[in-house]
Formats: C-alpha cells, sequence, structure tokens
C-alpha cells in the first residue's frame, strides 16, 4: 500500500473513531512498537563490553567521541 492511501485511510480514521478509543487505538500501536526495542545483554555481550572499556582505558583502542563526529561531519559539509 502506498504512503498516500495509507494516510486516507488515518485521516478517515481520525475522522471517525472517538476521541478515546482513538488515543487507545495510538497507544496501543506506539506501546507494542516500543516493545520491539526491548533488549537484554547476554552475560557474553556484558563481558565482551567490559573488555572493550578495558582496552580503551588502556588507550588500545582507537575512539571517537559523538560530539568530535559531529564537529567533523558538520566542518566537511562547509
Amino acid at each position: 500500500m502506498k504512503a498516500i492511501a495509507i494516510k486516507k485511510e488515518m485521516y478517515h480514521a481520525i475522522d471517525v473513531i472517538e476521541d478515546k478509543d482513538f488515543l487507545k487505538a495510538i497507544y496501543t500501536l506506539l506501546n507494542d512498537k516500543s516493545k520491539e526495542y526491548d533488549y537484554e545483554l547476554t552475560d557474553d555481550d556484558k563481558a565482551e563490553l567490559d573488555s572493550l572499556k578495558k582496552q580503551n582505558k588502556a588507550g588500545k583502542l582507537k575512539s571517537t567521541t559523538l560530539e568530535q563526529i559531529r564537529k567533523n561531519a558538520h566542518s566537511k559539509n562547509r
């Protein structure tokens, strides 16, 4: 289904569904979608992260801060 058709259906739903039911429907959709992003690290994942953290603190890994990445990207766009 194309985006324009989906938008038309959404607008129709907004018009016909009562406010309370509409809000419940939106809440349900968002709540269900947010569960897709739930993730728990395994013990192996945690051990790997701990190892990387130790290597980073010891200066054995090359890393860059998010702020530095943003600064570099901004300067290259000029």
